[in-house]
């Protein structure tokens, strides 16, 4: 019931509401007390509080009343009024001279002294960040709308859902004049022992006054007599830990004035639907608030003291403020210890969640994920514990497939669960992952079982996902399947995608590409190395056109290694080979020579007349940038008699354009023109659209040099569309370096001025060497800034 005047009085409980038991159960429930609790706290028998609250003592003992009312830290007025209530419902109680000196006026005593439930527990000391979320509550339980409100809290374990709902509730009680209810419903505490919403019930409407004799058995009615009582009422209810939509909607207020926070694991989509709810869900503490968090609990001089050990912390706790909390509260015991010790610590865990251990089930870290994991259905179990297989940082759909090797259908099932328990998020449309902490839980719970054999298969299939993708997206990528190195057939399980054209493959790569390189480490760990070498062979290519020097020079030695462990001198070969044309573009042309006679040797050995040809042809591309064109176009002419031996055909078109390019720079146009027509009548017999475009930007080279600078700046600009098709960036910048200088030539000054900006653009975005001696070119043709 309400303090105040009699109108905010239930009107219904009549008499009833002015008992002793009534009275003393309400103070209880304020002070959120169990009867033994209050017990142990006054010091009576439980037995004499369980008969003294259903009204059944004849004849209370004032010492009993009196340790109550201290316990209970009744002040003078309600003394008063459980002093009238004893008096006025059970006769003169024994020793009631002692208890008490004056009667209060009865109907007023008993109002004033039903007070409305204020059951919140205490908020989190040092509650930092969440303003969105505050601001996003306050919007949508505005107290002003109408109706009851309704707003879920959702999120994974330890992200902080209880200490936002309950750091508003505190702020906003202004809002609600009869009162907070509060309920733990324990949806994922230990040994799944979720509250029961009947004994919710029962608690809050004994709160509100309402005697224990009139709350009905069963459910239904119980929930109907709690939204009659607070009909009228402007209550905030707070359903803490809620663990599905079953447990929630029975306690849910009907009365226009109302509002409930729920907060749960999982999003409880059906309160969304049914009930209009409202849906907040809280990803993991950005770093400022991270750092806001620390300096709460240990000090904002102790934290800024040592800003990078703090950080080194934050990351250690993958910005989760319950692991926040916990490596805070270490040092709040060990004041004297450094910060960087503290770090130093937690670096020596390495992701294992023993660094963040309490001796408190509440606050443990790994004891709180369990209780998400616990309730999972076993097929999603074993999906979550085999994340810690993938090497990261996220996943597709049809990758987790592979990984657990299920069918893309159910796949989908299993993670919209893991969504729902907030154990992995979509952190883009189609994609999936997990912080670092619930990464490392997933891999102790993986460690303990999942058998050996087990993890190696998946860590296989997720291998041979990416494997197989990375080919067809290459192939898809018009990059000729003669260079690639054709992978095994898959294993059972594998789920491999299947890019339909260029425009997929490049996405595909594009939003692949960290997890490529991740995966290409995890593959050499696991000693999977021919399959390193095939994912090396179809990755290059995007990383070359794309720009990605240093990457791409990383993994071709990552093939180099993997390929000498498979003892197979093929792909020693073709690892060597690869490492050609970046020497020769550093300017190592003695090493790229190197490169190319032990990978010739090998070719030779096992009388391999592609990979011989491969190895001239990347040699003679070295050459050219090492400005050794006699030699170039000597190896490129070595090469055509392997290649059509081998029936190379679309490879023929790659080496003909090479040596029209180099009969060009040598001055033998003709003969230059010959080659580099001969090369794109092949290149469009086998519609290999990558090599057209080398071709067209070859051609209008010869033809700019030739004289005919409008035939140069139509073969140009074809060899341009071409390129930006494919979405091959560094091409693009070279094909705008030659049409500017054609455009130049033919006395087009702006339109060369822009073709060399729009080049000097993209070098720069892809940080290559060249772009500094395209701006020195810009700088004395054209005076703005640039």
């Amino acid at each position: 019931m309400s303090a105040g005047t009699g109108d905010d009085a239930d009107v219904d409980a009549g008499e009833e509401c002015r008992s002793l038991g009534t009275l003393l159960r309400a103070w209880r429930n304020r002070a959120l007390l169990t009867q033994d609790e209050l017990a142990d706290r006054a010091g009576v028998n439980v037995r004499t509080i369980r008969r003294l609250e259903n009204d059944a003592v004849d004849r209370p003992r004032s010492a009993s009343l009196r340790a109550l009312a201290e316990a209970l830290g009744l002040d003078p007025r309600e003394q008063e009024a459980l002093a009238a209530a004893a008096r006025a419902e059970l006769g003169p109680p024994a020793e009631a001279d002692g208890f008490t000196g004056q009667e209060p006026e009865p109907a007023a005593s008993a109002m004033a002294a039903s007070p409305p439930p204020r059951q919140l527990p205490v908020g989190v000391p040092g509650f930092a960040g969440r303003a969105g979320s505050l601001a996003e509550l306050d919007r949508q339980l505005d107290a002003g709308v109408g109706g009851t409100r309704i707003c879920i809290v959702s999120g994974t374990a330890g992200v902080g859902k209880t200490s936002l709902a309950l750091h508003w509730a505190h702020r906003a009680r202004g809002r609600f004049k009869d009162g907070e209810l509060y309920v733990n419903l324990q949806g994922f505490g230990p040994a799944n022992d979720a509250a029961d919403p009947q004994d919710a019930l029962t608690a809050f409407l004994e709160a509100m006054g309402v005697p224990p004799q009139r709350i009905p058995e069963d459910l239904p009615a119980r929930a109907a007599l709690y939204r009659t009582t607070l009909a009228d009422k402007r209550v905030l209810v707070v359903l803490d830990n809620a663990r599905d939509v079953e447990q929630v909607r029975w306690l849910l207020p009907g009365g226009p004035h109302c509002s409930v926070i729920v907060t749960s694991r999982r999003q409880l989509s059906g309160l969304i639907a049914e009930e209009g709810a409202g849906l907040i869900t809280l990803d993991v503490l950005a770093q400022a608030e991270s750092r806001e968090l620390l300096a709460h609990r240990l000090g904002r001089r102790r934290v800024e003291a040592d800003p990078d050990a703090t950080d080194e912390i934050i990351t250690a706790c993958a910005r989760l403020p319950l692991a926040l909390a916990i490596a805070a509260g270490r040092a709040v015991t060990s004041p004297a210890m450094p910060l960087s010790a503290l770090a130093a610590d937690l670096r020596r865990a390495g992701g294992d969640l023993g660094g963040l251990a309490t001796t408190d089930s509440a606050t443990s870290l790994r004891v709180v994920l369990a209780r998400s994991y616990d309730v999972l259905p076993d097929d999603v179990a074993r999906l979550f514990r085999l994340l810690a297989v993938h090497p990261g940082p996220d996943l597709t759909a049809a990758a987790a497939a592979s990984l657990a090797g299920v069918d893309p259908a159910r796949i989908r099932r299993l993670l919209d669960v893991l969504l729902d328990a907030h154990l992995v998020t979509e952190v883009t449309h189609g994609r999936y992952a997990c912080h670092d902490l619930l990464r490392a839980f997933a891999r102790e719970l993986a460690g303990e079982t999942e058998q050996p054999a087990q993890r190696r298969a998946a860590a296989r299939r997720v291998v041979e996902h990416y494997l197989h993708t990375a080919y067809e997206a290459a192939i898809r990528l018009y990059v000729p399947a003669e260079w690639l190195e054709a992978p095994e057939p898959a294993s059972p399980g594998v789920r491999a995608e299947h890019p339909a054209e260029h425009r997929q493959a490049l996405a595909w790569f594009q939003a692949e590409h960290a997890v490529l390189t991740a995966v290409l480490r995890q593959a050499m760990a696991d000693g999977l190395y021919a399959q390193v070498v095939q994912l090396v062979s179809a990755f290059q290519f995007w990383l070359l056109r794309r720009g990605h020097r240093q990457e791409l020079l990383d993994c071709l030695h990552v093939a180099v290694e993997a390929a000498v462990r498979t003892g197979d001198r093929r792909a020693q070969a073709a690892a060597y080979r690869w490492l050609v044309p970046p020497a020769a573009e550093r300017g190592d042309l003695e090493q790229a020579y190197a490169l190319f006679r032990r990978g010739l040797a090998l070719a030779r050995e096992e009388g391999d007349l592609a990979e011989e040809a491969f190895s001239l042809f990347d040699i003679a591309l070295a050459c050219v940038h090492g400005g050794r064109l006699e030699e170039a176009l000597r190896h490129a002419q070595a090469a055509l008699d392997p290649l059509r031996r081998a029936r190379l055909t679309a490879t023929e078109a790659y080496v003909l354009n090479l040596i029209g390019w180099c009969r060009c720079a040598l001055g033998d146009y003709e003969r230059a023109l010959q080659a580099g027509e001969k090369a794109l009548a092949i290149a469009t017999e086998v519609g290999d659209l990558s090599s057209q475009g080398h071709i067209l930007d070859t051609l209008g080279e010869i033809h700019h040099h030739r004289g005919d600078l409008q035939n140069a700046i139509a073969h140009h600009r074809r060899a341009l569309t071409s390129c930006r098709d494919l979405g091959h960036r560094y091409d693009e910048a070279e094909i705008l370096l030659h049409l500017g200088d054609s455009l130049h030539a033919a006395g087009r000054l702006t339109q060369a001025v822009d073709s060399w900006r729009l080049s000097l653009a993209i070098l720069d975005e892809l940080g290559h060497r060249t772009a500094d001696e395209l701006r020195a070119r810009l700088s004395s043709h054209d005076p703005s800034p640039i």
